[in-house]
């Protein structure tokens, strides 16, 4: 059986899409058969910063009819990338039938893979919440300031009420601390629950890391570099991976990857 697990944040530039690269290549190297979907349709950029130069896209498979096959992206240690494209404009804006076609067309490997862990769109997009739900397990990354907080909750709030998707992992981003990112996720916790019937648990955290900034610009993810300096870094994402094998499997409404 394929795991599936999506990242989500309710905003941009909170660091979805570098611990996304991240946890996926980890979990290639730890000898699991994963593929990355980058569903950040448009926007795509996890083959940036995976510094790989893309020849086909999904557009290609909605559009040319090409298999999915044809535009899979073999990266380092056996890492798959299924490219969204980027700078695509036809693809900003899906219906739900080319979302659902491209859930089942991804369903196509699932003999060739143990996880898919899937990159969506920043932000409370109808998206957003389709490719989430479609998923086994979600986790939300946020930072601990006020406007991340609100646009979380509100994203958390969709997915709940529209899906039935109730049981969420946090991850805290850009954190001074463990301490802080914990008093983050318990402030965090505390509004949400307030309100809606969730169950959420803290994922782990990463700190404000020059070595993550520069590991992007440099497009050689940190992960690759589990020698480096930064052994905080490298040991939180180490945790993080452990969370994600022991996440359980949410049931929720609506079209599944890999599902019947």
């Amino acid at each position: 059986m394929v795991r599936t697990l999506a990242f989500s944040s309710g905003k941009g530039g909170v660091g979805k899409t570098s611990i996304s690269v991240n946890c996926a290549l980890l979990l290639s190297m730890q000898g699991h058969r994963v593929a990355l979907l980058d569903a950040d349709f448009g926007m795509a950029n996890s083959h940036i910063m995976l510094d790989q130069k893309i020849d086909k896209t999904l557009q290609d498979v909605l559009e040319n009819k090409a298999s999915i096959q044809d535009i899979v992206c073999q990266t380092s240690h056996g890492l798959k990338l299924i490219p969204g494209g980027s700078g695509v404009i036809e693809l900003l804006n899906l219906n739900s039938t080319k979302r659902w076609e491209i859930i089942r067309t991804v369903s196509l490997l699932q003999d060739e893979l143990d996880y898919l862990i899937v990159d969506t769109p920043a932000g409370g997009s109808d998206a957003s919440i389709e490719f989430a739900a479609a998923c086994d397990s979600l986790m939300v990354v946020l930072v601990g300031e006020p406007t991340s907080f609100m646009d979380a909750y509100a994203f958390i709030k969709a997915i709940c009420l529209e899906k039935d998707y109730n049981k969420i992992s946090i991850l805290v981003n850009l954190a001074a601390s463990e301490k802080s990112a914990l008093n983050s996720f318990d402030s965090f916790k505390q509004i949400v629950t307030k309100f809606l019937d969730v169950e959420l648990s803290f994922a782990g955290w990463l700190p404000d890391s020059r070595t993550l900034k520069n590991s992007i610009i440099s497009r050689k993810p940190v992960a690759l570099n589990s020698k480096g300096e930064d052994r905080q870094l490298i040991q939180n994402f180490n945790k993080i991976t452990k969370h994600i094998s022991s996440m359980g499997i949410q049931s929720a409404s609506g079209i599944k990857f890999f599902g019947e």
